[in-house]
């Protein structure tokens, strides 16, 4: 039987009039149902109809459409606000890669083997890889001590400033880890109208502009040459009990990487099908191996690294440990 296609028209504007509100799938099931000698029912055929004269078939063809006032609204793909991420890329030279100093909780004689080995070299930057300030003080972990952030304020400007003094003519750049990020947590769940003053961020309150310090931001990958570095808690699922934290990184980003946050030093090495060579690392910690929260075998080691970047973005790594004797090897 021939299909009135002039009748099946209608009776789609009709439908549309009467129901604006209704999915199309949902009138096209309608007509199908209602008049099912008219549309033979044929689903994709009625569903033709309504889309048709919804004005859902395609901006060509929506022109050749007489009547237009049953056309249902235009969509438009709603604004992203995902973050546009922007590695940060060292430039080529010897840089020295200091973990999570923890200040106020720092370690003053690992630091102090740290600073006088590097006045020793002819680097050219520091990369603060995150975590050098603990921000204890607001932190939702339970603390046996009385809370002052203030006074922590002043500890960390006073270590910058000695880092800065100890290294005049270098670049240092600051790429923050998981516990600066607890000062934008406390202000988004304590005063969150404050939250976006330009006053209330790291960078403001430790004058870090004037200070020479580029802080980089939050989770902003650092690219060595070739080599991307993490601070750790970047990439989920890494535990404080894993066995080489070197080789999770690994398992993780299946390429050439390194990162600090487990506060040990660790190495491991692949080789892909092709045979290019690969290998990931973790540094160790500049902050004191017993902390009150875990003081005993926590396996944490003193620590830091070296990386040379070369014009064609190849890199040597020098992943130092700082033993209890105070050797580095």
């Amino acid at each position: 039987m021939g299909r009135n296609t002039g009748m099946a028209s209608q009776i789609a504007k009709d439908t549309l009039r009467r129901f604006p509100n209704a999915e199309i799938r949902s009138l096209a099931r309608y007509l199908v149902a209602i008049y099912p000698d008219l549309y033979n029912s044929d689903f994709e055929f009625a569903r033709g109809k309504i889309k048709y004269h919804a004005g859902k078939v395609g901006i060509k063809n929506r022109k050749s459409v007489f009547d237009k006032s049953l056309f249902r609204g235009e969509y438009k793909m709603p604004k992203s606000v995902a973050l546009a991420r922007k590695s940060h890329k060292l430039d080529n030279g010897l840089w020295f890669i200091l973990n999570d100093t923890h200040v106020p909780f720092h370690s003053e004689k690992a630091i102090d083997i740290v600073f006088k080995y590097a006045q020793l070299q002819k680097s050219i930057g520091i990369l603060i890889n995150g975590d050098m300030q603990d921000c204890e003080a607001l932190s939702y972990w339970h603390s046996p001590y009385r809370r002052d952030f203030v006074k922590e304020v002043e500890q960390v400007i006073d270590f910058i400033d000695f880092l800065v003094s100890s290294f005049p003519d270098i670049k240092i750049v600051w790429k923050p880890g998981n516990h600066e990020d607890r000062l934008a947590q406390y202000y988004r769940s304590n005063a969150p109208l404050l939250a976006d003053l330009p006053s209330s961020d790291i960078e403001n309150i430790l004058s870090l502009d004037t200070r020479g310090i580029l802080l980089l931001n939050r989770k902003q990958k650092v690219m060595a040459g070739k080599l991307p570095i993490f601070h750790g808690h970047e990439i989920r699922g890494g535990g404080v009990n894993l066995v080489n934290p070197a080789r999770w990184l690994f398992l993780k980003t299946k390429h050439s990487a390194a990162c600090s946050h487990f506060h040990r030093t660790s190495e491991h090495t692949e080789k892909d099908v092709m045979g290019k060579d690969m290998a990931t690392f973790t540094f160790g910690c500049l902050c004191s191996l017993e902390p009150d929260y875990n003081p005993e075998a926590n396996n944490w080691n003193h620590g830091f690294g070296m990386i040379n970047i070369n014009s064609n973005g190849d890199y040597e790594v020098e992943n130092k440990k700082i033993l209890s004797n105070g050797r580095v090897v």
